[in-house]
């Protein structure tokens, strides 16, 4: 289904986190958090344009279809919402996370509890078509109040001691939200929030007056450490990575997946790592004390590319030769194969074993990357025939190498005139 929004005022509002951060361990009230900044007095009526800088002046237009919600969102949170785009979400946190880098600040770490703390609050205001912090039901039509928007956040992320939030309506993409959130000082300012360890992002589209809305959260728990891998990005293009750890301690040791750990060394907040080789989900976890606290935290990344797993490779799937008898021509009169290691470059010992009495290997075996040699000389070239044989080149040491063994067919046509084609050498 088509929806174009007519021309509305994209929407952007602020909300100033509370203001008293609290130590380590501190009980909060529910009256204490929801004792927010004057700030929100600023805030406009559910519905209305925010005044001042936040009212952009930028008309959107948008196709798409609406999502249905179910169940309904009404009350102070708990629900979790749909995620609707994950990869739009995951843009606005690494775009977070550039623009602290830009500043020295470290990086977000992208939490559950805040993403649907998020994902929800962006639902609620897209189905009860209102447009603020505080989290209203729709009731015979009118808005009622539902509660604060810290007491929502809470259902989800208890125990924080630093909490701030953004939200944004009529924005179609991360980076033009974040353009919008970065070119108003108080969004700028949560954004660029010391003291927030952690992020949730939530975005929803299909419904409401402005199509697109988008929330941003902000925190920091009580005893909780998080560990950043390559600045909370979704993927990795090689093995080396960056880690962060938050906090202040003595020692550390590391682990990739369930492997060894490491020995203890002296605590650093950043760091070079090497994740474990192959493509796919990679996790790293940390053990770090100081006196008598020991503190586990962990974190995962999709490893994309992986150049250090060893490859036999630079191999043919097949190889032909021409005997003519015409003028007793061998065409090729061999082949060279030259064993690869395709992935790491590291030197892979190999050997090769071949079916078929009609021609020779040199060497049997070797190092990579010597080559191989394929001789015919062993057939009846008195009488026109084909040959087949196949070669296994395997290796042997390391175990366990991607592509061992690789086999390649061979065949030798002997024919009595010269109207033929060349068979290939095919590469895989």
């Amino acid at each position: 289904m088509n929806r174009p929004i007519p021309a509305l005022l994209v929407l952007l509002a602020l909300l100033l986190p509370w203001q008293g951060v609290l130590a380590e361990g501190q009980t909060n009230s529910s009256s204490e958090k929801a004792n927010t900044s004057a700030a929100v007095s600023s805030l406009p009526e559910p519905g209305e344009a925010p005044p001042g800088e936040t009212h952009l002046g930028v008309p959107v237009s948008v196709t798409g279809e609406s999502l249905p919600l179910t169940p309904d969102y009404s009350g102070c949170g708990g629900a979790i919402a749909p995620l609707t785009n994950d990869s739009y979400e995951q843009t606005v946190v690494e775009l977070v996370n550039d623009e602290r880098a830009k500043v020295g600040l470290p990086p977000l770490k992208r939490v559950d509890p805040l993403d649907q703390a998020a994902r929800y609050h962006a639902a609620d205001m897209a189905q009860d078509d209102y447009f603020s912090h505080t989290s209203y039901d729709r009731v015979g039509g009118e808005l009622v109040s539902a509660c604060s928007w810290s007491t929502r956040i809470s259902t989800y992320y208890p125990s924080w001691n630093s909490l701030s939030e953004n939200i944004a309506a009529g924005y179609p993409s991360p980076v033009s939200v974040m353009g919008g959130w970065m070119n108003s000082p108080g969004h700028k300012a949560n954004i660029l929030r010391a003291s927030s360890w952690e992020i949730g992002v939530g975005y929803y589209a299909g419904s409401g007056s402005y199509y697109h809305y988008w929330v941003q959260d902000f925190g920091r728990r009580g005893g909780v450490y998080p560990l950043v891998i390559d600045r909370e990005a979704a993927s990795a293009e090689g093995r080396d990575v960056s880690i962060y750890i938050y906090g202040s301690w003595s020692e550390m040791r590391l682990r990739n997946e369930d492997g060894a750990w490491s020995g203890w060394m002296p605590f650093q907040q950043e760091f070079p790592w090497t994740l474990s080789p192959g493509v796919g989900d990679h996790s790293v976890t940390a053990e770090v004390r100081a006196g008598g606290t020991t503190v586990a935290t962990s974190d995962e990344i999709y490893l994309a590319v992986d150049n250090s797993t060893p490859v036999l490779g630079n191999l043919p799937d097949q190889v032909g030769f021409i005997y003519r008898m015409s003028d007793s021509k061998l065409l090729p009169s061999h082949v060279e194969l030259t064993p690869l290691n395709t992935g790491n470059g590291d030197p892979l010992d190999w050997s090769a074993g071949q079916s078929g009495g009609w021609f020779t290997l040199d060497p049997n075996q070797a190092a990579t990357p010597q080559k191989l040699t394929i001789t015919p000389n062993g057939f009846d070239a008195s009488s026109p025939q084909t040959y087949s044989g196949s070669v296994t080149v395997t290796v042997t040491s390391p175990s366990g190498v991607q592509g061992s063994p690789h086999t390649i067919q061979l065949s030798l046509v002997v024919i009595e005139d010269t109207n033929q084609a060349y068979l290939p050498a095919i590469l895989r």
